[in-house]
């Protein structure tokens, strides 16, 4: 065999079999992710999305083109468990970590996920917000007033962005901000769905 025609050989066995590889980790991932949904509805915070792959660095993922999905499924996920979290006997510490956490993953989908998912994501950001246990009520009013408009102005179909906005302001002039923030929603995002199967955050 010629040199030439030995050098071909080799890169098609070669390309043959990253190509199985491949074939092997996109079907792992996307049984993954169905298998995670799955867990999630019932579950909740303990699942993880997390595939058996051969190759490094994320390529079946990117392949499929589901880093995006994934962020959206792991920031809905960190907002129920901020949501979920006591004040414990850490004075709250522990709690306003997985509040922090939730912020900073929701805002990343925000900053990268395609329009319906950052206005997904920021209708949670509104709730996070309007919820949080702050002495400047105000400001989280503000916070989660601009985060909700945010999400109706990403995709104006957001009935629940709607909805958390009209409830927010209609709460400010009963109140008059006098309550805080966290006083008096206790309904915020109480009608949550698993991450891949539903709208989280629906009505506070």
């Amino acid at each position: 065999m010629k040199p030439a025609r030995a050098v071909v050989s080799l890169a098609a066995i070669v390309l043959g079999a990253i190509a199985l590889v491949l074939a092997h980790d996109i079907h792992s991932t996307d049984a993954a992710i169905v298998r995670g949904d799955a867990r999630y509805a019932k579950a909740g915070g303990s699942v993880q999305w997390e595939a058996s792959t051969w190759l490094p660095g994320g390529v079946a993922t990117g392949t499929l083109r589901l880093a995006d999905d994934l962020a959206l499924r792991r920031a809905e996920q960190a907002f129920v468990v901020a949501r979920a979290a006591t004040a414990g006997f850490d004075n709250g510490r522990r709690r306003s970590q997985q509040r922090a956490a939730a912020e900073l993953a929701l805002s990343e989908v925000v900053a990268t996920g395609t329009p319906a998912q950052a206005s997904r994501v920021g209708n949670l950001l509104g709730i996070l917000a309007a919820t949080a246990e702050s002495e400047d009520a105000a400001e989280s009013e503000r916070r989660a007033a601009e985060s909700f408009d945010a999400a109706i102005r990403a995709d104006e179909t957001n009935a629940d962005a709607k909805y958390n906005l009209e409830l927010l302001l209609r709460r400010i002039r009963v109140v008059g901000s006098r309550e805080g923030a966290g006083s008096g929603s206790p309904d915020l995002g109480d009608a949550l769905a698993g991450a891949g199967s539903g709208r989280p955050g629906s009505g506070y």
